[in-house]
């Protein structure tokens, strides 16, 4: 699992999560069996990547009471599988980071940086004159908030560059791509910070990307 500050979706899930899991691979007779799986990580993770699941997710009712930690990870699993991401680590922190930015925890001041932030120059100000830690904790906020903006909302940041002539979608994709690779190069990083995991990210980031999009299109509804 990853650090307690790092954005993660698996060390999150409920018991509704599970009872969701369960109706749709368990017979009663074999819940026990299963719950006896879901504790385990290796096999929780094999459980979650079923296609089973997935489909359940997307059909059954009774997704309606799954966590949003559980309904995202599923669906940035499935999708990145989909696109060769195999790493579930990736997926778990992506999945992480997009639960993250509904249900904003009041208490992070990391995530009140971020809020509101939707040009590359809001970052570039204060990650210029940030050192030590501070710069990789920016970096990450920035990597994240891009990763946020591109892959769930490609229709506002096209809009912009279209009525105002602002940078395009790409644009942003690569300022999310060098946030990240600035994090993942960044010695002062926090010991328990995964700085390979930061440097996937970097590098996956355009293929990501798409994944998400194709999430935001077809299965999450995010308004106008």
């Amino acid at each position: 699992m990853l650090g307690h500050w790092i954005p993660s979706s698996r060390n999150r899930f409920t018991g509704a999560d599970f009872d969701f899991v369960a109706s749709v691979l368990a017979p009663c007779e074999q819940r026990l069996h299963l719950e006896k799986l879901w504790i385990d990580q290796d096999a929780q993770r094999e459980i979650l990547d079923l296609k089973e699941v997935f489909r359940g997710l997307l059909d059954s009712p009774a997704a309606i009471r799954v966590s949003p930690h559980f309904y995202f990870y599923v669906l940035v699993r499935h999708s990145f599988m989909q696109a060769d991401l195999s790493d579930a680590d990736l997926a778990d922190y992506v999945a992480g980071v997009m639960t993250r930015s509904i249900s904003a925890d009041p208490e992070d001041p990391l995530q009140d940086i971020a809020r509101g932030f939707t040009h590359a120059a809001d970052f570039l100000s204060i990650i210029s004159s940030a050192k030590g830690r501070m710069r990789f904790h920016l970096q990450v906020a920035a990597g994240n908030q891009f990763l946020v903006l591109t892959g769930l909302y490609p229709g506002f940041l096209k809009a912009r560059c279209e009525k105002r002539g602002g940078p395009d979608l790409e644009f942003y994709e690569s300022f999310a791509q060098k946030a990240f690779r600035g994090a993942a190069d960044n010695r002062q990083a926090p010991g328990n910070a995964s700085r390979q995991l930061f440097g996937t990210l970097a590098e996956a980031m355009p293929v990501a990307r798409l994944s998400l999009n194709r999430v935001a299109e077809e299965f999450v509804f995010l308004g106008d």
